[in-house]
């Protein structure tokens, strides 16, 4: 079973998919921002996926809210941004993965998400940042008629959670 709620995950491919929403959405700037974990994920490119004992899939789900003013209709996937992550455990000071989501497409709608390791059970933060489209080259229209406002400065969101989380 696969969430509407995707932004972490947890890959093991011999269950099922599952997720389990591992944060509260964030609303800032227009966008709603939910963290997630899922199990039993496979990818069509396997390489992308951590072999270590006990990986992770970070996935962001980000999409428009009723407040957004660039001229995404509301709930719709906000494309071409660039999130870096960071996650840390809390009992592990020198426990750290990063990296950057990238965007996946599956039966519930488009997310960002990428692979990483795990250091067993615990308290877990994860930081990302979410730059505007416009980090990947995304213009937007500045005249009168049909202009919008500038893209909104990288926002940084934060979560605490603990692993392993409950997998519906």
């Amino acid at each position: 079973m696969r969430s509407l709620w995707a932004f972490c995950a947890v890959l093991w491919a011999v269950v099922p998919a599952r997720a389990a929403v591992i944060g509260g959405p964030l609303l800032r700037d227009g966008l709603e921002i939910v963290p997630s974990a899922q199990t039993g994920v496979e990818l069509d490119r396997p390489a992308a996926l951590s072999r270590a004992a006990d990986p992770i899939l970070l996935v962001a789900d980000v999409h428009a809210g009723k407040d957004e003013v660039h001229g995404f209709a509301e709930h719709a996937f906000i494309p071409y941004l660039s999130i870096s992550y960071a996650l840390t455990k809390e009992d592990a000071p020198t426990f750290k993965q990063a990296g950057l989501l990238f965007p996946i497409a599956d039966k519930s709608g488009p997310h960002y998400a990428a692979s990483a390791e795990m250091a067993g059970p615990g308290t877990y933060h994860l930081t990302c940042i979410i730059s505007p489209p416009s980090a990947h080259g995304m213009m937007r229209r500045t005249d009168k008629t049909g202009g919008v406002p500038d893209w909104f400065k990288p926002i940084t969101a934060n979560w605490t959670f603990t692993y392993p989380t409950s997998a519906k």
